[in-house]
């Protein structure tokens, strides 16, 4: 099934089963793998990105649920890397291995 989403300001359309998980797409489809898997079930938050401004699991909402709304990852809140939660990770070493 083609599914619509809007992540980091783009369009993109992805074929994927409506159940599948957005942090898949975010990582595997899209390659932004600023987003992490973590336990799996949104209670570590190492998924978390905002839609439509609110801070989301990622791996807790599926891509037809995010269709038709705006998903921000840590790479979308600057292009240039200046925002004050990119800033913090750099500071803290925070992981950003691509696994």
């Amino acid at each position: 099934m083609s599914i619509s989403l809007l992540v980091n300001g783009m369009a993109h359309t992805v074929d994927v089963e409506p159940d599948t998980p957005l942090l898949w797409i975010v990582r595997d489809t899209l390659k932004l793998t600023g987003t992490k898997y973590g336990c799996g079930i949104g209670q570590c938050g190492a998924c978390t990105v905002l839609i439509d401004g609110r801070a989301t699991r990622s791996c807790s909402i599926t891509a037809s649920a995010a269709a038709g709304k705006s998903v921000t990852t840590i790479e979308g809140l600057s292009a240039e890397g200046t925002h004050p939660v990119q800033l913090a990770w750099i500071e803290f070493d925070v992981p950003q291995c691509p696994s």
